[in-house]
């Protein structure tokens, strides 16, 4: 009852701090509480004195009361403080912590985007959530709850970088927000709980699994499915999982079942692979490490292709979806399983009964195992079938080769048959570009050449002929005088500066020593509109940086005509940083200039 009275009396006070001070003298609502503070002050001696500073609020001059006001409201302030309950209702529970591992010294201001962006809905969240993983500013304590929260996004791009980036990183102090959001009968963002929870503490967590395997909501069932195949004793579990109706669920009791193993697990892959709808199980059994299942399966597949030899009709499609079937499942093992698959792969493509146009898939997917089968033997296979069947395997024969013969052996067989606008010369045309595309990273890094060891030299006036620009600019070693005059006839057709082939052609130029490189490039700077250059190619700014030092003042002037801000400043910087470097780097023919101005700029 007296700290209700205290409570009215401060809410009066309150109202005079507001009204103003002058308004005191005589006030009803404070003269009403006076008696009820003198009742009480007759057991409570302080209560008087909190009366008399009422009355001397009340009946003080306007002068005088800002005064009293300010004294009434110190003791009421202190008698209030010392009627207050710190107790909480309830029997005392120990605090779930991993402990304070994580820090709290950034400032408010500096996680304000952070959490804005896990807690709201909008564009440009997930980018904020990239830019504080890259500067470690989710590394804090206060951010736990709602990285955790952000787990449930419907913007599924945020909890996915959460759950694989995130949380991972914060580790074991995540674990009790975890566990405090998790609902074996939630949705999505509790099966990451549950997966998460598992990653962080292992076994630990092992019985939770168990229980939303069990009872769990759909979402938390496939996810504990997937966890539990580390674990012989849920063998049973699993293998009736894998008849479930769902196939959600099926799918992660095979892929449980295929890490686990077991000759009874094998067993269930291998009965769901020949039943229908055996697609759900190719994924499984490419992820098992097991090669007594794929063994099988080789055998299985050797049965299939002598039922699709002798069956027609419906009964022939069947068993072509079948053989696909195995096929598919032995991807990925192909080099464990050389001496195995070869037979059948040679079987597969040495009969001519079986090439036909309902057995297309089938025929391709076989030539990859081919391929990845790696072995001299099975490359040499795949050498033989250059011509056979008008040249429908030349692809993979061309692969097969490149690894197996001399550069120029390589070319005297297919050079060939690369001329020309037939099915084969463009299927062998792809390989190559594909092979050619492979060489072209080093360390990570973009290169514009392949190396002059691993090719012949008489494929760039090959590419030449048949007007194959970008494999002539990768191929071209050294001055040539066809080569080059190719390339520079290639700027003469209407060349763009920022378009893919022009800075091919230039920058093989540049790149081969061509002596009237540097006022082609020239050239397309004074040719090009101002708006033209609304980006840099890195591949331009290499050259740029190889020019002589007296294209300086022209460049100059052509900078100054840029009509993008950025771009304008980007080529200032490069000409700057031309015009000191030093007379040694410049010697170097753009590379060791452009070392140079990499540095200077960074």
């Amino acid at each position: 009852m007296s700290v209700d009275l205290l409570l009215n009396l401060q809410q009066e006070v309150r109202r005079l701090f507001v009204a103003g001070s002058a308004l005191a003298e005589g006030d009803l609502r404070i003269s009403k509480l006076v008696p009820s503070l003198r009742r009480i002050g007759e057991s409570a001696p302080v209560f008087n004195r909190l009366a008399d500073a009422a009355e001397g609020l009340l009946s003080a001059p306007r002068a005088d009361s800002p005064a009293k006001l300010l004294e009434l409201s110190t003791l009421l302030s202190a008698i209030l403080h010392t009627q207050g309950k710190t107790d909480v209702q309830g029997t005392p529970q120990p605090v779930e912590s991993e402990g304070l591992l994580l820090p709290t010294d950034l400032t408010y201001r500096r996680l304000h985007p952070l959490l804005t962006a896990l807690t709201t809905k909008g564009q440009g969240r997930l980018e904020q959530l990239r830019q504080s993983y890259e500067d470690r500013s989710f590394l804090d304590l206060r951010v736990i709850p709602a990285i955790c929260g952000a787990l449930d996004d419907v913007y599924a791009e945020i909890p996915e970088f959460v759950q694989e980036k995130m949380i991972p990183e914060i580790g074991l102090p995540a674990v009790p927000a975890l566990r405090t959001g998790l609902n074996l009968q939630g949705g999505k963002g509790d099966a990451r709980r549950l997966k998460l929870l598992y990653r962080l503490q292992g076994e630990l967590v092992l019985e939770l699994v168990k229980e939303a395997g069990n009872s769990g909501a759909f979402e938390l069932k496939v996810a504990a499915i997937e966890l539990l195949g580390g674990y012989p004793d849920q063998e049973e579990f699993l293998l009736e999982q894998s008849a479930e109706k769902r196939k959600e669920v099926r799918q992660a009791a095979f892929f449980a079942l295929a890490r686990l193993g077991s000759p009874r697990a094998i067993d269930r892959l291998l009965e769901a692979a020949k039943s229908k709808g055996g697609e759900l199980v190719i994924d499984p059994i490419k992820a098992c490490d097991e090669l007594l299942l794929h063994k099988r399966i080789l055998i299985e597949a050797d049965e299939e292709l002598s039922r699709c030899l002798e069956l027609e009709g419906k009964e022939r499609v069947t068993a072509i979806g079948q053989l696909y079937t195995y096929i598919r499942c032995l991807e990925g093992h192909g080099e464990q399983l050389a001496a195995e698959a070869l037979p059948l792969v040679k079987r597969l493509l040495h009969t001519e009964a079986f090439i036909q146009a309902d057995t297309e898939a089938v025929q391709e997917t076989a030539a990859d195992l081919l391929l990845e089968l790696n072995s001299e033997e099975a490359d040499a296979f795949g050498i033989e079938l250059h011509t056979r069947y008008k040249r429908k395997f030349i692809a993979y024969s061309f692969r097969a080769a490149y690894r197996r013969l001399s550069p120029s052996e390589l070319y005297d067989r297919y050079a060939p048959d690369l001329k020309g606008r037939s099915a084969s010369a463009k299927s062998l045309q792809n390989a190559l570009q594909s092979i050619v595309h492979e060489q072209l990273y080093e360390d990570g890094e973009r290169i514009y050449a392949v190396s002059s060891s691993a090719w012949d030299a008489r494929w760039v006036h090959l590419f030449a002929e048949q007007d194959m620009t970008e494999l002539v600019c990768y191929f071209a070693q050294g001055e040539d005088r066809a080569i080059t005059s190719y390339l520079t006839s290639k700027l003469e057709e209407r060349a763009r500066i920022n378009d893919y082939q022009t800075l091919n052609v230039l920058t093989t130029l540049f790149r081969v020593g061509y002596k009237k490189a540097p006022e082609l490039l020239m050239e397309l700077l004074r040719s090009q509109g101002q708006r033209m250059f609304y980006y840099m190619d890195i591949r331009l700014q290499r050259m740029i940086a190889s020019l002589p030092k007296s294209y300086a003042p022209e460049l100059r002037i052509i900078a100054e005509g840029l009509a993008y801000d950025s771009v304008k400043q980007l080529m200032i910087e490069l000409i700057e940083a031309l015009e000191a470097a030093p007379d040694d780097a410049t010697s170097e023919r753009g590379s060791g200039v452009w070392e140079w101005i990499k540095n200077k700029m960074s």
